[in-house]
């Protein structure tokens, strides 16, 4: 049987992925797009609020579990990522933010020749179908379509209005001139429908050139040398190969992109010899730098009945709120219950927002079944750490789960950010009129005061933000692992594109970014491919 040739491959239709297969089926060129996920039929998927109900689904869901974190009392902390068409895009909570500006300049600055921030909103605004039109810093008619918040929340209104109280400006889009401010986020939805970048890249002209392979787990990136040829995967009917005529784009996401490098023999030497690999080249940046946001909530028993917990707990109320958001498109299931955000300054030494403080309307317990009572959580979420992990594989085949390891905390600056931040949540919520809403504080409790028990309460209660970036990181110096290009260092024909290549993590939430790359990625790519060889 003739072997399978493409002019690309790409592995991975996450957000960056169906976006880099999207742009280059558009433009005409055969694409053979490698996903390890099956088809988005999950109702959930499509509901806004239902994505809580994807958090642990195995069937759309990879569940990963990191490493013990040495600094949070050796807790393992759960990892949800997209096993589904659309990757983690499908399932998560459908924030778009940007970033700042500063935070690309950083990038430039270190060596990332045109990612600095008038390098990438064209890309940003290129993607865009903004809803309330187009502007200096947003695009109409582009494949992802963004959002506002369809209904006012009254225990929305309440934390903005207390964060105006506390000094904390209005600001009703946290991606245009500035970001600090308090205000509604927008999401990637339309017509109250999740809107994932799998639905908005893969249709129309670009359909017709992409061969979309379902349930492909990749074995291996095929290498001559130092040119990757091909991919060989497999799926229910039998192993696979397929060679790319041009290029090969990995998008697997920032475990998996890592972890499938490691597996075909580009990475760390000492590590790939562990698992019997055979060191094809070594790159000693392959799942080096990773980094992530780490939050930290105080609970709150809530006075308003108006929470995710009440439609929860009461099927009746639940069932006619579910009915309207099917008949209408309307109503608390048309959103993501994570309305509303205050941007602030963790420390009078940082010169720009650095601390996303986030209202959710639901609190629950560890297995985040909500408590049966009306809720709501106050969220400290630090945004630009300091500390750094590493993703490594734990044996040579692609279903080994890697071993994820954050080192949240590592850094003294972070741990003082995040006892900030939660201090300012709770300043919050003790404000008029949030307070008027408060019935009493469930956590951390009217008993932790001090910074040193509020420490051993993020050090006990702290999370991951799932927002992990930075394994494949982009730059020039040894630990790179793929040039301002993308192109993966000391290989031809592979390129990483996803959120794995952020050297820094940006200051938001990471899909809308995720996005971008995928953008940019594609437009260098077929700017590349009419360059002569």
């Amino acid at each position: 049987m003739a072997k399978l040739e493409y002019d690309y491959i790409v592995i991975g239709a996450g957000s960056a992925g169906c976006a880099v297969a999207g742009r280059l089926g558009e433009a005409g060129h055969s694409v053979l797009l490698l996903e390890a996920g099956g088809k988005d039929r999950n109702p959930f998927i499509h509901i806004p609020l239902g994505y809580s109900m994807l958090y642990a689904n195995p069937k759309v869901n990879w569940c990963y579990e990191s490493a013990p974190e040495p600094h949070l009392n050796n807790r393992r902390l759960f990892q949800p990522r997209g096993k589904v068409l659309g990757g983690t895009g499908a399932i998560n909570g459908m924030i778009y933010m940007r970033g700042q500006p500063e935070d690309f300049d950083g990038w430039e600055a270190n060596g990332c020749t045109g990612w600095g921030w008038d390098g990438v909103l064209p890309f940003f605004k290129s993607c865009e179908d903004q809803e309330r039109g187009a502007d200096d810093y947003h695009g109409t008619g582009g494949p992802v379509a963004v959002s506002d918040i369809r209904t006012e929340h009254a225990l929305g209104e309440a934390f903005h209005a207390a964060s105006e109280a506390l000094g904390v400006p209005r600001n009703d889009d946290f991606n245009g001139p500035q970001q600090e401010g308090t205000g509604y986020v927008q999401t990637t939805t339309k017509d109250g429908r999740r809107w994932s970048t799998a639905a908005g890249y893969l249709r129309g002209k670009a359909k017709q050139h992409i061969d979309l392979r379902l349930h492909a787990m990749v074995q291996r990136i095929d290498l001559d040398g130092k040119r990757a040829t091909g991919v060989t995967w497999k799926d229910r009917s039998g192993q696979h190969s397929a060679k790319a005529r041009r290029e090969i784009v990995l998008s697997g996401g920032t475990f998996n992109s890592p972890q499938l490098l490691q597996i075909s023999g580009i990475g760390p030497a000492a590590l790939l010899q562990k698992h019997g690999i055979a060191v094809q080249h070594d790159l000693s940046g392959v799942g080096e730098n990773l980094q992530d946001h780490f939050g930290i909530g105080a609970e709150y028993r809530s006075t308003v009945h108006s929470t995710v917990n009440d439609l929860y707990n009461n099927k009746i109320k639940g069932g006619i709120q579910l009915l309207r958001h099917l008949l209408f498109r309307r109503g608390p299931f048309a959103d993501n219950g994570n309305y509303s955000n205050t941007f602030i300054c963790s420390g009078p030494e940082i010169d720009r927002p650095d601390m996303m403080v986030t209202f959710m309307a639901w609190c629950t317990d560890e297995q985040l079944k909500p408590h049966p009572f009306s809720g709501f959580t106050i969220l400290a979420e630090h945004m630009r750490p300091n500390s750094r992990g590493h993703v490594y594989i734990t044996g040579p085949n692609p279903t080994d789960q890697p071993e994820i390891q954050f080192n949240f905390f590592a850094d003294e600056a972070d741990q003082r950010a995040a006892i900030a931040g939660l201090k300012f949540g709770r300043k919050i919520a003790q404000t008029a009129p949030m307070s008027d809403c408060v019935d009493y504080e469930l956590s951390p409790g009217k008993d932790v005061q001090t910074d040193e028990e509020l420490l051993a309460f993020c050090r006990s209660n702290g999370l991951s933000l799932l927002h992990p970036v930075g394994t494949c990181k982009m730059g020039v110096g040894e630990d790179a692992v793929v040039d301002p290009r993308l192109r993966v260092h000391g290989i031809e024909g592979l390129r990483v594109a996803d959120a794995s290549i952020m050297p820094r993590i940006v200051t938001g939430n990471t899909n809308a970014a995720s996005i971008m790359i995928g953008e940019k990625a594609a437009a260098m790519i077929l700017e590349d491919a009419k360059v002569p060889a």
